[in-house]
């Protein structure tokens, strides 16, 4: 199956640090359904092999204080077999390895590197079309050329105060280069590519520089 099939090298200079929430497809044998609120997720540990996607969770029961389940943690395993709507497999195709940083309730938080920032959108696209919900999260292009300084190098968009539209603009302007230097794509072929004029697709970017400026400015004033 697709996800047995090893990823092609790649050699690319930058690193994009995505995060995700997904909502699996409710019909999945994904093994992370089983957990329904009832406990917390503490730490997973996930593998895809020979067709099977295995997990070793770590859980706390969300019991009463006098339960005699309360506080103790135990580790569920867990393995179903990969399917067509198993988004684990698309990180696969894309040569990424996903990191499942928690479960919360019916939403699961994964993060990954993509080596190939351009194939962002495709990743996206990809993804929607196996999960009843995708929210792209925060991306942050490392330029591992300059590993000496990297933490000076990297630029964190936090993106769950933005709509749709404005999530799409940006996306698609972090992986064609647009915020690059030098930068590597114009607002003209950004806006083309989506099928908009110049203007409306530089109003969606402003709105998103806008709202993560905003909440620097505010996380600043707060830690003063």
């Amino acid at each position: 199956m697709r996800a047995d099939t090893p990823p092609t090298p790649d050699a690319a200079s930058r690193d994009l640090y995505v995060a995700f929430e997904i909502t699996p497809v409710m019909e999945s044998d994904c093994p992370l359904n089983e957990f329904d609120g009832e406990a917390d997720v503490i730490e997973i540990n996930q593998q895809l092999q020979h067709g099977q996607c295995r997990t070793e969770t770590m859980i706390q029961p969300n019991g009463s204080p006098d339960s005699s389940d309360c506080g103790k943690a135990n580790v569920v395993h867990s393995a179903s077999d990969v399917g067509e709507d198993c988004y684990c497999a698309v990180f696969g195709d894309f040569g990424c390895i996903p990191k499942i940083a928690g479960v919360n309730g019916d939403t699961i938080h994964i993060e990954t590197f993509l080596s190939d920032r351009e194939r962002l959108t495709d990743l996206v696209e990809a993804l929607k079309a196996v999960t009843e919900e995708l929210r792209l999260q925060q991306l942050k292009p490392i330029d591992s050329t300059n590993n000496s300084d990297a933490s000076s190098q990297t630029v964190t968009l936090v993106l769950d105060e933005v709509t749709e539209k404005q999530r799409e603009a940006v996306t698609k302007a972090v992986a064609a280069g647009y915020y690059s230097t030098p930068r590597e794509a114009s607002l003209e072929e950004l806006a083309d590519d989506l099928g908009i004029s110049k203007s409306a697709y530089s109003q969606r970017l402003n709105a998103v520089e806008s709202t993560l400026a905003t909440r620097a400015f505010a996380n600043t004033t707060t830690d003063m």
